[in-house]
């Protein structure tokens, strides 16, 4: 980052407050990091057991979610509520069992308290191309958590099944400094955002796992303040996977967000190494980053041991917007832009504050915050036009 920008990050600090930056970074950086509880991770099993059992018609699994005398309320089409007994309700599933009904399905969010929790979840019909929001009440009885009760939201939407991985850091301070270190709350929020318009799941993956630092939070920012109370979004930062929990065949691309933390733990990360190739090679999905996460780029290798962004046009934050003499530059490993070209890669960069990204088939990349969404977009525009020559017979 540059000293101008460090400067203006600063001046953000003293208008709203030591004390509140103070109170905001033990939320976002320290008392959310521990790992789930063991309720908490039963919960989501649970949910994930309704999730899968409904999407691949499995009644068994169904059962193992619900308490036997759970009631759903769900819409009666007339804009009412039915009262549907459990009994009844999984009769719906007992037909083509096994196979793929068009559910894609994701867990939002889990709350405990004492015996007692809530979940939230979403599931995308292909269908009936509709987002239906699904909420639980839970117990635990006998020592296992069943749902009592569902009822769900139904909302229009563009659905195609596929999902994308945003990789995020987990380092909170510059080694050897006690600097702040996060990822940028602004491109991660325009990632999140972008994709879900376009009808994409999103998963967070950090190295660790659970809970990732924040930065460059701007409270001026009016979309910035509306996300930062998102208590989806905030669920989903506070418990990323690890990667590998995630399954490669599942998703279509992956990107690496930026910030000063993207620069430490992620791009020596073997398993994060893998997925990104399994998703690439494997999967002939996308490999994208933006800013600093370019870094994640760095280690990349084909199956061949070729360098991925050997040949390839690629862009990220460049040496000529670092303040190289600066005490955060110092702590930097390497030079996102001295690797990417030490693998032959054929760096550019643009202007400063303006978008700059570069398309070289599977791999996209952005060079500054401002190129977020033109990544996003770019992303998304290639995929449509992969599964369009899918239909149409013409893909390679």
């Amino acid at each position: 980052m540059s000293k101008t920008f460090y400067t203006s990050l600063a001046q953000l600090f003293q208008l709203l407050g030591v004390a509140l930056f103070a109170l905001f970074a033990v939320l976002v950086s320290s008392s959310v990091r521990a790992e789930p509880t063991p309720d908490q991770s039963q919960v989501s099993a649970v949910i994930q057991d309704y999730l899968d059992g409904t999407a691949f018609n499995r009644p068994e699994q169904i059962k193992r979610a619900f308490h036997p005398d759970a009631r759903l309320y769900l819409d009666n089409g007339t804009g009412g509520m039915r009262e549907v007994l459990f009994a009844d309700y999984v009769k719906g599933f007992s037909e083509k069992i096994g196979q793929f009904n068009g559910r894609f399905g994701g867990l939002l969010s889990v709350q405990v308290e004492g015996g007692v929790a809530t979940a939230k979840a979403e599931v995308l019909s292909d269908t009936h191309q509709a987002r239906f929001v699904d909420f639980f009440l839970l117990k635990k009885v006998n020592d296992q958590w069943q749902i009592m009760s569902k009822t769900a939201a139904r909302l229009p939407a563009e659905v195609h099944g596929r999902k994308v991985v945003l990789v995020l850091s987990n380092v909170h301070t510059m080694p050897g400094t006690d600097f702040n270190a996060g990822n940028s709350f602004g491109e991660l929020l325009h990632a999140y955002r972008g994709f879900r318009a376009a009808g994409y799941g999103v998963q967070f993956v950090s190295p660790q796992g659970g809970a990732v630092p924040l930065a460059y939070i701007d409270f001026t920012d009016a979309e910035h303040r509306a996300n930062f109370y998102d208590s989806d979004l905030m669920w989903g930062l506070a418990n990323t996977q690890k990667p590998e929990e995630l399954i490669a065949k599942d998703y279509s691309a992956l990107m690496y967000i930026g910030g000063s933390a993207a620069m430490y733990g992620v791009a020596e990360h073997l398993g994060m190494q893998a997925l990104a190739m399994r998703i690439y090679e494997k999967q002939n999905g996308i490999v994208a980053a933006v800013c600093h996460g370019s870094a994640g780029l760095v280690n990349l290798k084909l199956a061949n041991g070729t360098a991925l962004v050997s040949g390839k046009r690629v862009t990220g934050y460049p040496d000529a917007f670092e303040d190289m003499d600066a005490a955060y530059y110092k702590t930097f490993p390497f030079s996102i832009e001295q690797r990417l070209r030490k693998s032959k890669a054929q760096f550019s960069s643009g202007e400063p504050d303006r978008s700059h990204v570069e398309v070289d088939g599977r791999l996209i990349t952005g060079m500054n915050w401002e190129s977020t969404r033109g990544v996003v977009d770019a992303i998304v525009q290639s995929l449509q036009a992969k599964a369009d020559a899918e239909k149409t017979g013409s893909a390679p």
